[in-house]
């Protein structure tokens, strides 16, 4: 019966022991800033009505095809009123991201990055979250029509030294009218080509041509953005986890045999 009792306790103490030792080592999940996440600071854009134009606060334009500027093109923002565009109101805030395009489809892909004060880290995973919008044909507050029907793909990427690490390449199927979240994951072990760059976001409309149409009949292509996230969990190095797996054993043997050690 004593034996039992001590090989219980000893069980339990085990458990206990490693509980004790991986709590120590508990993953840390960090919210990395991004300025103007929601698209809510719209400061140095010119607003009308429901619309603000340029490219909004601490974002930067993205353009390798000299989309902008152009008097058929428009980058900004919409505050959607839940009737109008889409069916319920921003994910977030109040306001989300337009990229639209009327005259310029097919011209190649345009869009919104930013540069963040974080950098690569080694055994780390990143969550990139965005929310993506496929806005639905509509009337603007000042009476005009927007024939928005189809959907010209978008891209959410995940950057470090300007180079791409990690994408959601248009994988979503996005009713019209509504939001769907992209979310791009990315884990780092030991080592990675781009360890200790700075961390950047990219949001592109693919601004391609709807399938059956020209450029001439192509109807106005526009993707919005809202609620960009990143997050970043530290993971234990596999090595830090064997060495504190060898040292709980040696804790472990050594009060067994303390308790096994005949009284003198």
């Amino acid at each position: 019966m004593t034996k039992l009792v001590l090989k219980t306790s000893l069980r339990l103490a085990t458990i206990a022991l490693f509980a004790s030792l991986f709590s120590n080592q508990t993953v840390r999940a960090d919210l990395i800033t991004i300025t103007n996440a929601g698209f809510e600071d719209t400061s140095g854009q010119t607003v009308f009505n429901e619309f603000t134009f340029g490219t909004p606060t601490g974002w930067s334009l993205y353009d390798p095809n000299s989309i902008e500027p152009d008097p058929g093109t428009f980058v900004g923002t919409l505050q959607p009123n839940g009737t109008d565009f889409f069916n319920s109101t921003a994910p977030e805030g109040n306001r989300v991201a337009i990229l639209f395009n009327s005259g310029r489809e097919g011209e190649g892909e345009y869009g919104f990055e930013q540069s963040l004060a974080a950098t690569l880290q080694a055994n780390t995973d990143y969550s990139l979250s965005v929310e993506v919008g496929n806005i639905a044909s509509g009337f603007a507050q000042n009476g005009t029509f927007f024939n928005l029907d189809e959907f010209p793909g978008y891209r959410v990427e995940l950057l470090a030294g300007g180079v791409v690490i990690a994408q959601d390449n248009n994988s979503l199927t996005i009713v019209e009218g509504e939001f769907a979240t992209s979310t791009v994951n990315f884990s780092v072990g030991g080592a990675h080509a781009q360890l200790g760059q700075t961390l950047g976001i990219r949001l592109v409309n693919l601004n391609v041509i709807p399938a059956g149409f020209t450029q001439g009949t192509s109807p106005d292509l526009e993707v919005d953005f809202d609620n960009v996230t990143l997050n970043a969990t530290s993971v234990p190095e596999p090595a830090s986890l064997w060495l504190m797996s060898l040292c709980g054993m040696g804790m472990i043997v050594t009060r067994r045999r303390r308790r096994q050690r005949p009284e003198v």
